[in-house]
């Protein structure tokens, strides 16, 4: 079942998933004044307008649902280059909780800093077999 039609808006695109936002950065959409797009637009009307094939644009859009999953209560940790990069993160707790999930954007508690991210912006930390 696709998530994404060609006739969806940017703005419902990006309700529809929290990574879109990133398929059309990576594209090199919306992230400047020489290449915004309106979130009126439709998916296939960004496509035309700025030359990128729509089954190309359509299959980085739906591959979204393909990634990895985490859910609620999951505990998960920053990857080190991301914590590395951000000196604000240098003292919060090293593993923290997936407490909420909206759209592909998830919601992780380090003790008291919340950061939303997609799944593949975290790891996730299984738990410890213990011994019986």
């Amino acid at each position: 079942m696709a998530h994404f039609d060609k006739n969806l808006t940017v703005e419902n695109a990006f309700k529809t998933h929290a990574g879109a936002r990133r398929v059309f950065a990576k594209f090199h959409l919306g992230g400047c004044s020489n290449c915004s797009i309106s979130e009126t637009e439709t998916i296939e009307q960004v496509s035309e307008g700025y030359g990128i094939p729509l089954d190309m644009l359509m299959a980085e859009l739906e591959n979204l649902f393909d990634q990895p999953a985490l859910e609620v209560g999951d505990a998960v940790r920053l990857p080190d280059e991301i914590r590395s990069k951000i000196p604000q993160l240098a003292n919060v707790s090293e593993i923290g909780r997936v407490t909420e999930l909206t759209a592909g954007a998830y919601v992780v508690e380090f003790g008291d800093v919340r950061l939303q991210g997609l799944a593949e912006d975290f790891i996730k930390v299984e738990p410890s077999a213990t011994p019986a």
